[in-house]
């Protein structure tokens, strides 16, 4: 179906918001032969889970390789994640609730899902809230809004945040049979959106017609002309095969693509101070380097798509804005003026920076 082509300071304080309780050191026996994983046996191995493909180009399961490799450099080995992709233990909801109940020990969690259960991320779904990459890593890095998520993850979801947001570039809009180069194209299209109400409130707003489509069935959809169009990634338009099916390619950039790598807090407070330390650099370093290799994929990957026979295009995003305007005040009481407000002002004060 596809061909195989294809973290700005973390909050240093995270060791200081957790108790580092001891517990049994229970021996497991590495086993996941995709990933970089230590042959010490004494090894405490964890789950961790994510949606996408188990392609080492891919954003997600990037970083949890690197993860595994600093953890091998770092303590030889004496933490390990078992990697489970392609959505094995459920959909991107599924694995939220599985992390805050214990069923699964991590994960690498879309924003755009998890905002469904934390209505103050939905800042971070706003169409058009952000000009570029380094304002919304410089936010999601930032410790006066992590200040606020943090308590948020840790007393309500019984999660801990063990390294910075990963960054998967902007969504943009693959068509097939209709080439977007206006807002006017946009007009009664049928776009496959995530299961975000902002998303949709977006995407109505821009004159398409949104539709929601399990993650799985989305292939086949686009393929059979059930949807006109997808809102995704050029990176895992990649991966995932999507590509082969579309004609064109619009920057419509109207959110970022955001996943929030998380463990379950009891797990973490299982862990000694040592290796909650060994961890944490270990998910820092492994941020970073996804980070960077996202940046790197986009160009290869858009060239790949280029030469497959994708045309790009980058229209005039001040209508796409204009016509947005009105889903920030739609979703501002539920973000939480103060806090909405608060980004707002974090993000304009790092334009007038630069």
């Amino acid at each position: 179906m596809k061909l195989r082509k294809i973290c700005a300071l973390f909050l240093a304080s995270s060791l200081l918001l957790s108790v580092a309780a001891c517990a049994p050191n229970t021996t497991v026996e590495t086993k996941d032969d995709s990933s970089d994983a230590s042959t010490n046996t004494e090894a405490k191995v964890f789950t961790i889970g994510h949606s996408n493909p188990a392609d080492p180009d891919d954003q997600y399961h990037y970083f949890c390789e690197q993860l595994n490799k600093n953890l091998q450099e770092i303590c030889d080995g004496a933490i390990q994640f078992e990697i489970f992709s392609d959505s094995q233990f459920g959909t991107e909801t599924e694995m939220f609730q599985a992390v805050s109940d214990g069923s699964l020990d991590a994960v690498c969690i879309s924003n755009n899902i998890v905002s469904g259960s934390i209505p103050q991320l939905q800042v971070l779904d706003l169409p058009y809230f952000f000009d570029s990459e380094d304002e919304y890593q410089f936010l999601v890095d930032n410790e006066d809004f992590l200040k606020e998520i943090t308590p948020i993850y840790e007393s309500t979801w019984n999660m801990h945040q063990f390294a910075p947001v990963l960054d998967a570039s902007w969504r943009t809009l693959f068509t097939k049979g209709k080439a977007v180069k206006s807002l006017d194209d946009m007009k009664d299209l049928k776009v496959r959106v995530t299961t975000n109400r902002v998303h949709e409130a977006a995407y109505k707003a821009l004159g398409t017609i949104p539709s929601v489509i399990a993650w799985n069935e989305c292939y086949t959809a686009f393929q059979q002309g059930v949807i006109d169009g997808l809102d995704v990634g050029v990176p895992i338009a990649a991966t995932m095969g999507f590509y082969e099916v579309a004609d064109y390619c619009t920057r419509v950039n109207p959110f970022p693509i955001l996943c929030w790598p998380m463990i379950n807090m009891d797990v973490w407070n299982s862990l000694t101070e040592e290796e909650q330390g060994w961890l944490t650099q270990a998910g820092y370093d492994a941020a970073m380097a996804q980070r960077s290799h996202q940046r790197e994929m986009e160009v290869s990957f858009t060239e790949m798509e280029e030469e497959a026979g994708i045309e790009f295009f980058e229209p005039d995003l001040t209508p796409f804005k204009e016509a947005t305007a009105g889903v920030r005040e739609q979703f501002k009481p539920e973000i939480g003026e103060d806090f909405y407000n608060m980004c707002v002002d974090l993000v304009d004060g790092y334009r007038a920076s630069k």
